[in-house]
């Protein structure tokens, strides 16, 4: 989790420093710099439930109910 941290610090320091020599709108780093943020929290809270939650699961629990009504119909 830590090397997450330290690399999305960079990726976010390297777009702060390129939208400031590029004189960029408010607007533009409000959404550049919130969406980095944004994914650096998913990416972080992902590593911290990795063996609790799992893509699978959420597959499985959203197709789950429909699997079982098309079995019901046999």
């Amino acid at each position: 989790m830590i090397v997450i941290g330290i690399a999305y610090m960079c990726i976010i320091g390297y777009e702060w420093w390129y939208l400031t020599r590029k004189k960029r709108k408010k607007r533009t780093f409000v959404a550049v710099l919130g969406s980095a943020v944004l994914m650096c929290l998913c990416l972080e809270t992902l590593s911290l439930f990795e063996k609790e939650w799992t893509i699978a699961k959420l597959i499985e629990g959203v197709f789950g109910p429909v699997e079982t009504l098309m079995r019901a119909g046999k």
